[in-house]
């Protein structure tokens, strides 16, 4: 029989400020959390520009623009959807939560922040979207690697009390209680919990999904879309099942997910992304204006060619300054 995964206390500073400073408070506290999305981040945007980018040829300029974008919308309504869906009470306390990104993070409202940038962009510089949607994905995957793990670490995604002999279970759990209870009220102190740790699952299922596109799936042929299709089909119906795990007990955690017509938000997103994953990877036939994008090496070309031409007139320029040379007259 398997033991239980320890429960792992991941590392922080907090650094205090002595004053209140505006948006951050008197303090600021860094941990693994921020720094490995950081890394998560930087790591995914090199795969997707200098690996599926350079494969496809696309722009590189036009696709760093788009994701400068993406990442734009994308952290913003990311942070939206957690305050506004998860936490409306601290929008009340104080309103200025709405502002502070750090403070909380959707990871379905981040896809549909990014959704958003990416089309807005897309549409106005007159690129089509899909094969940029699959280099976005492409790098998204070794981003939400990095981004999950981060969320197993701190463990703020605490699933259902269950048994330690239970595959997957973590602990012992450390019994903490809602503000303003007392912690008899909730749990002895020496009593031992166990949960699983919805981060941690999806670690799991999201590095076994990057690996198999990275190294066994021929995404290098794959037509536009069906990249993005094949993620859709595989972390929505996973994501829809893990917050089935979540943890409801309101008596013994400070922040128990709130859930709308009995599922949360984010299942709600998830079933909207299984749906789109099923139409681009097995209804949606390809269009030959999918392909009709920005390619890089017609960039380079048009570059090359304005670098030799302003090479050549400065040579024509140089040799007219010159003057007429007078002739040469004849030995005697």
């Amino acid at each position: 029989m398997l033991g239980a995964i320890p429960y792992v206390v991941a590392p922080e500073k907090t650094f205090e400020f002595g004053s209140d400073i505006p948006l951050l408070g008197d303090h600021l506290t860094i941990g693994v959390f921020g720094i490995l999305v950081a890394i998560g981040v930087l790591l995914g945007i090199q795969v997707a520009v200098k690996v599926y980018a350079k494969q496809k040829d696309l722009d590189e300029w036009m696709f760093r623009d788009q994701i400068f974008w993406v990442l734009v919308f994308g952290f913003v309504i990311s942070h939206w959807i957690s305050v506004l869906f998860y936490f409306p009470e601290k929008i009340s306390e104080n309103p200025w939560v709405l502002l502070m990104l750090w403070n909380g993070l959707s990871s379905v409202g981040g896809f549909f922040g990014a959704f958003i940038g990416m089309n807005w962009f897309l549409r106005r510089e007159k690129q089509p979207i899909l094969v940029y949607a699959d280099g976005n994905m492409f790098g998204l995957l070794l981003g939400m690697c990095f981004g999950r793990l981060s969320c197993a670490l701190v463990h703020d995604h605490p699933g259902k009390i269950v048994s330690a002999d239970t595959f997957g279970a973590v602990g012992p759990w450390p019994c903490r209680c809602p503000t303003g209870r007392a912690l008899p009220e909730c749990c002895s102190a020496a009593q031992e919990i166990f949960r699983y740790d919805l981060g941690l699952l999806e670690f799991l299922v999201i590095l076994a999904l990057t690996l198999f596109v990275y190294f066994v799936w021929d995404w290098r042929n794959a037509l536009p879309g069906k990249l993005t299709g094949l993620v859709a089909l595989v972390y929505g119906p996973a994501r829809f099942c893990f917050d089935f795990l979540r943890a409801t007990e309101a008596d013994k955690i400070a922040t128990p997910d709130v859930r709308y017509f009995g599922l949360t938000t984010a299942q709600y997103f998830a079933l909207a992304i299984f749906a789109a994953g099923v139409w681009l990877f097995f209804l949606r036939r390809p269009k030959p204006e999918d392909l009709d994008y920005a390619r890089d090496s017609e960039r380079i070309a048009k570059r090359n060619a304005k670098q030799e031409s302003g090479g050549s007139d400065a040579s024509a320029d140089a040799s007219s300054d010159d003057g007429p040379q007078p002739e040469a007259k004849p030995e005697a």
